[in-house]
């Protein structure tokens, strides 16, 4: 038989566990709902659901670089480029590796 991955009754990290007359076991009870939560996690659901409506770019900053771009005020640094994806590549190869 195949123990299931996790917590085990009656074992702590594979210990076993002796309760004695002093060990003192509390029931759980169930969580009440705190008044405020409620409205900040509908807040949040609709800020999170306007975010995902909208791609994660900065259209403002996008329209920087392009006039930098333009007007030639953008430094282009080949070796910059190079360097970074090379390094881009070797993150996605080790990730690959250790998948």
């Amino acid at each position: 038989m195949i123990d299931p991955i996790g917590v085990k009754p009656g074992t702590v990290q594979d210990r076993p566990v002796a309760l004695s007359r002093e060990t003192k076991v509390t029931s759980i009870e169930p969580v009440r709902s705190l008044g405020g939560t409620q409205a900040a996690e509908t807040g949040l659901r609709a800020q999170a659901r306007a975010m995902a409506v909208q791609p994660p770019v900065d259209a403002e900053r996008v329209e920087q670089i392009k006039r930098a771009l333009q007007e030639g005020r953008f430094p282009i640094v080949p070796a910059r480029i190079a360097d970074r994806l090379i390094a881009a590549e070797m993150l996605w190869a080790d990730r690959n590796d250790q998948n």
